[in-house]
């Protein structure tokens, strides 16, 4: 009996050692981690990433932003060939980027399945979706499932040096709600190298899992906007990344990560909106303090200041907007740019007359832009300059014919000076249009002599502006509370 007892001793002897080392080898083994790599909007600085991409033999995840390929800083169809070309995918951002939890259900479905319709039309069929904003709510994660997308990612639900402290460290895979993914904050300027690598070795302690890196801009130097991360630190990150490999870290994209099949496209009626919702501007449901259907535009070097007030023409609130610091651009209201919802149909060919009743303390004058069917929004022309009013004014403007592809329309009283206008009571009229408002007459504005050029400030006597491309400094810039200061976009923004 006692050498077998020995013999059961001397066994334990061995195997324990060997358990204790086991386990020891498997706490210093990381868990595994999944890396995607995610770019916003379709800007064409994205260009930028990828020699940086295939330096590391890394692919990326291009959310685009379908109405916006072409317009300036915005990448072209070639730009997207080259994109996919090299092995990244191409995936919806929707058509133009609006709220989607503050529109009506048939907007949001046009947004998102348009635009995956058009990205189809283009050649890349998608199977992932981001929210714009990052704004979602079980109606809209309904509907992007309605359009055929596999996935839709979110902003900020992930813990990181930048916010959501207490939150997951990792999305897991398969990820517990594919239409709602968990992601890190959007990368900026204010992240450091050391901080990206961070969530990396916080999700290896713990149970690894997938991290949804968003960038927007990959900029170096002076002038970069603030969503950007320079060329040098994308570099230092995925040579970083690249040598975790062996600690069980991957990148891939978002549709090798969720995987599943490329669905059929599905494509939304275009809306059949004959009208200008919400012309007095009464409803402001949506807590930005902007009135329903309407968002704030301008370009250039001014600050501009949005207040909501009671002293309208008609009903309760007029919106007053204060332009403070001006040496170039303008800012106005306008109609969202939208498919449809807050934007009424016009005709190709045909002439319109748009009225605004206004109060200014300084020059204004008409602009307006123009919608194609694929959602690309562009200025069309300027109105003469219109003169200062102490009291309630009717502007109204006799438009040229809307030009070849139009389809929608957006106009707005443009202050081109420091000063202050208040406007109320936004009307058009012309073929195929309803719902005009009816409001008592009050004298009409007399237009000054010049009307100014957008390319040069120069004057010219009577004409409207000549059409130019329109670039980002027409989407909104919405403040959170009314009255707060908007930071002038930069002219090239």
């Amino acid at each position: 009996m006692k050498p077998k007892h020995a013999f059961v001793v001397v066994l334990l002897g061995l195997v324990l050692p060997l358990v204790a080392g086991e386990a020891a080898g498997a706490a210093l083994l990381p868990a595994k981690t999944q890396i995607s790599l995610t770019f916003d909007d379709g800007n064409a600085d994205q260009m930028t990433a990828l020699p940086v991409l295939q330096k590391h033999n890394m692919h990326g995840t291009f959310y685009i932003i379908s109405g916006s390929i072409g317009a300036p800083n915005y990448l072209t169809l070639a730009n997207l060939g080259t994109i996919n070309g090299q092995g990244n995918e191409i995936a919806g951002h929707t058509v133009s980027h609006p709220d989607l939890t503050t529109v009506p259900a048939d907007e949001a479905t046009r947004q998102i399945c348009n635009g995956r319709a058009q990205l189809a039309a283009w050649g890349y069929p998608t199977t992932d979706f981001a929210y714009p904003y990052a704004a979602l709510n079980p109606s809209v994660e309904s509907i992007v499932a309605q359009c055929g997308f596999n996935s839709a990612r979110g902003l900020g639900d992930i813990q990181s040096a930048h916010g959501c402290s207490g939150c997951d460290t990792a999305e897991t895979t398969p990820p517990r709600d594919p239409y709602d993914l968990e992601a890190l904050d959007e990368i900026d300027t204010s992240w450091t190298l050391a901080q990206m690598e961070q969530v990396v070795t916080t999700a290896q302690r713990n149970s690894g899992g997938w991290l949804i890196y968003t960038f927007h801009h990959i900029c170096a130097g002076s002038g970069c906007d603030s969503l950007s991360i320079s060329p040098t630190m994308l570099d230092q990150f995925l040579t970083w990344v690249q040598g975790q490999a062996g600690r069980g870290v991957s990148v891939k994209t978002v549709h090798q990560v969720v995987g599943g099949t490329v669905k059929p496209v599905v494509t939304a009626p275009p809306s059949t909106n004959t009208t200008l919702p919400n012309p007095s501007l009464e409803a402001s449901t949506t807590g930005d303090g902007f009135p329903d259907c309407f968002m704030p535009g301008g370009w250039g070097t001014n600050t501009p200041t949005w207040t909501r007030t009671t002293d309208a023409h008609s009903g309760t609130y007029a919106e007053q907007l204060t332009v403070t610091g001006y040496s170039s651009g303008d800012a106005k209201l306008l109609p969202t740019f939208d498919l449809g919802a807050c934007t009424p149909a016009v005709v190709a060919g045909d002439g319109y007359t748009i009225s605004v009743w206004y109060k200014s303390t300084a020059i204004t004058q008409f602009a307006l832009y123009t919608r194609t069917a694929n959602g690309f929004w562009s200025y069309w022309t300027s109105g003469p300059w219109l003169a200062p009013s102490a009291t309630w004014t009717q502007a109204t403007f006799a438009t040229p014919a809307a030009p070849a592809g139009a389809v929608g329309v957006s106009f707005g009283l443009a202050l081109i000076a420091n000063g202050t206008v208040t406007t109320d009571d936004y009307a058009i009229s012309g073929p195929g249009i309803a719902g005009s408002s009816a409001t008592a007459m009050l004298p009409r504005a007399t237009p000054l002599v010049g009307s100014r050029t957008a390319t040069t400030g120069s004057t010219s006597i009577g004409s409207a502006v000549a059409a130019k491309p329109w670039g980002k400094h027409a989407l909104p810039s919405v403040p959170s509370t009314p009255g707060k200061v908007i930071a002038a976009p930069a002219l090239d923004d």
